[in-house]
């Protein structure tokens, strides 16, 4: 397997073939996408994407320190690769973490069109390093519990939490799975920030299938252990997504399924601001509308605002006490 690997490297560096442009792949270079894949006679599943702009537009909106960027950042990747399998036009994956670092929390959602929005509690965090170079993720995290609630549709939605195991997201999502979902995975994800900005985002998930044996098992574990270069190392390198699953799992006959595009966006509209007011119920309603100013909302996700004056507040209250 791993000659594999050094075969396909080399075929990277000096050529280039459409063998790395999943169908649906963009042609812009630069651009976020996620792919899909199988490898090892169907027995793996995986998944890559790249979410350099989006993260940059996330860090813009929320105005994140560099810490909280790539906590955030990575936190997106990770439910956009969890997010992958939504198939109904309004099935979403939202994805908490409560915790006790400084940054205290986060939440994201995803669509099974792509697109992605977020906010952390603390967007303004201290910067703590493990080593020259490498910001200590885990320290603005801290000790929590990951939740994922994912709405398909049905009566309910599913809802799995499990504890964070190191705070660096990716081991955190991998942990989710396996415990919870009963999935053994890699997780891996990647953020680097700079002065001007994200300069590379992204991140792949591999799935092991009920039926793949021990043999492969341990060989991704090596993989994962044994010293692969982390995913904005190579997206530096001009690696696309393919590229990296690629690289990771050594498969000659590894095969691309799709690729469709990933983006940050929000959902949020005057309408739904309205229905958020009407469930606040009669009394609050009419508290509200005293008020000669009105009231403002302000989105979590993308900072728009919507004013009601105090007569848009009333027409409100009582529509909703005759319906």
């Amino acid at each position: 397997m791993l000659r594999g690997v050094l075969r396909k490297k080399g075929k990277m560096s000096t050529t280039k073939n459409n063998f790395y442009h999943a169908p649906g792949a963009p042609d812009d270079l630069t651009a976020d996408y996620l792919v899909t894949a199988t490898a090892m006679d169907g027995k793996v599943r995986a998944l890559a994407v790249r979410t350099t702009q989006l993260c940059d537009k996330a860090m813009r909106i929320h105005g994140t320190s560099p810490s909280a960027t790539v906590a955030m950042g990575r936190f997106m990747t990770g439910t956009l690769l969890l997010a992958a399998n939504l198939k109904g036009e309004n099935d979403t994956i939202t994805a908490n973490i409560r915790s006790d670092g400084p940054i205290r929390g986060m939440t994201a959602v995803c669509d099974s069109g792509g697109n992605v929005k977020a906010y952390c509690l603390e967007p303004i965090v201290e910067t703590f390093r493990r080593e020259p170079g490498k910001l200590d993720i885990a320290a603005v995290v801290g000790k929590g519990i990951l939740t994922v609630v994912r709405d398909l549709g049905l009566k309910e939605p599913y809802v799995g939490s499990t504890e964070l195991i190191s705070g660096e997201i990716g081991e955190d999502f991998a942990y989710f799975l396996g415990v919870s979902e009963q999935t053994r995975s890699v997780v891996s994800l990647g953020v680097l920030v700079d002065s001007e900005g994200v300069r590379h985002a992204g991140g792949f998930l591999v799935q092991l299938m009920p039926d793949a044996g021990d043999e492969i098992a341990e060989y991704l574990e090596r993989r994962a252990t044994g010293g692969f270069p982390g995913v904005t190392f190579l997206l530096s390198e001009g690696m696309n997504p393919e590229k990296l699953l690629d690289m990771f799992l050594g498969d000659p006959d590894i095969r691309f399924l799709s690729a469709r595009p990933v983006q940050y966006a929000c959902s949020c509209s005057r309408d739904r601001m309205e229905r958020s007011l009407t469930a606040l119920g009669s009394k609050d309603l009419l508290e509200l509308a005293s008020d000669p100013d009105g009231v403002d909302l302000e989105c979590h996700f993308c900072g728009s605002s919507y004013h009601f004056d105090r007569t848009e507040i009333d027409d409100i209250r009582i529509n909703a006490s005759q319906a």
